[in-house]
């Protein structure tokens, strides 16, 4: 299956001068081609990565990574096919390249992405159109309008078959302007969750934030909520231990003056950023241990995407706007604060009271 839709003009403007004519026009553009597209190709992607959890997942045993280096390529293989089939001028900022594929994958492994890709595409695929999906766009990192792509963000969720998604973001003008989360697992630790426990979330700048079923039925628009105390605020962090500076964290928490009993949840991916945007949470923190560790933006610019559109905030600890220009990593910012917007004050305050190493 190819995913071709005709392309619509791209259109330009001066970035080199960020001003409010600027971000005003931003807000204007249409991007509903490209939402669409993302949608599209976001929804194949997280199919792919279910085929593979349901063939090679047994949560009874210890199986290593296999299961999600197989995803992962697949994934994005399938995600590079498309957008070089769409937007064969746009760059792409993503991990997973051919070098890699072919260096550090056994022959069963690199056979196994091979097979789903073909299974997916409906048509067979030769190991060297899967290398040339992964590259695509690769080079192209100074082009006006660049794909973020995480092709499966969550990879212990993955294997826990909880959380994890699909995460694609186009950035325009140093910008992500629309955002896509493909969750299948969004609902799988609630007390309830649906017969489809999936979620797909997305937004485009100045035209809202929405929710519907992975599967596919009706939309529904999507704000952040309206928690003002902190006390009271539910927290996100993440699942990993390794992915949270635990000391810090407990630090925040009591300048905040949270009791014990505050609600709290960890989780993986960025489910966080659509749990917070469809007022499913009120904070999300992140900050690592390691002082001089710097985000990936394929780990967030989707999530920034949909939750500003939400009504949400994000900045970095220091309350400094994300700086998404500096290459593959956020090299001006340290951590990540999400919030409904109402609590992102009150939180920086306690942040600074305490100081950041």
């Amino acid at each position: 299956m190819t995913l071709n839709f005709p392309t619509p003009p791209i259109l330009r403007y001066n970035n080199s001068i960020e001003n409010i004519f600027d971000i005003h026009w931003r807000s204007c553009v249409n991007w509903k081609h490209e939402l669409e597209t993302a949608k599209t190709i976001a929804r194949v992607a997280a199919g792919i990565c279910h085929n593979i959890q349901a063939e090679l997942v047994d949560p009874s045993q210890k199986q290593g990574r296999e299961p999600v280096t197989v995803a992962d390529y697949a994934s994005q293989a399938l995600i590079g096919n498309a957008l070089a089939e769409n937007y064969p001028e746009d760059g792409v900022l993503s991990e997973e390249r051919s070098e890699e594929f072919m260096l550090l994958l056994n022959d069963n492994q690199r056979a196994l992405v091979q097979r789903f890709v073909t299974d997916a595409v409906g048509g067979y695929v030769f190991e060297e159109q899967v290398c040339a999906w992964l590259d695509f766009g690769k080079q192209k990192h100074d082009a006006e309008r660049v794909w973020i792509v995480d092709p499966i963000d969550g990879t212990k969720g993955f294997l826990r078959r909880q959380h994890y998604c699909v995460a694609i973001s186009l950035m325009v003008g140093g910008e992500p302007v629309l955002g896509v989360l493909a969750s299948p697992g969004f609902y799988s630790d609630e007390a309830d969750p649906p017969d489809d426990p999936g979620a797909l979330i997305y937004a485009q700048q100045g035209a809202g934030a929405y929710i519907e079923p992975l599967a596919g039925g009706p939309s529904e628009p999507i704000q952040v909520s309206t928690v003002v105390d902190p006390r009271a605020a539910r927290l996100l962090t993440s699942y990993e231990s390794g992915h949270t500076d635990i000391s810090f964290f407990e630090r925040v928490i009591q300048a905040l003056g949270r009791g014990q009993d505050a609600p709290q949840r960890g989780l993986d991916s960025q489910d966080k950023y659509g749990m917070v945007a469809a007022g499913m949470g009120d904070v999300y923190l992140r900050v690592v241990p390691e002082p001089d560790f710097r985000e990936k933006l394929w780990d967030h610019a989707a999530g920034y995407a949909i939750v500003t559109e939400a009504g949400g905030r994000m900045t970095d600890l220091h309350g400094q706007r994300i700086d998404w220009t500096a290459g593959t990593r956020m090299m001006n910012n340290r951590g990540v604060l999400v919030t409904n917007g109402f609590l992102h004050d009150d939180i920086l305050a306690a942040i600074d009271r305490i100081g950041l190493e």
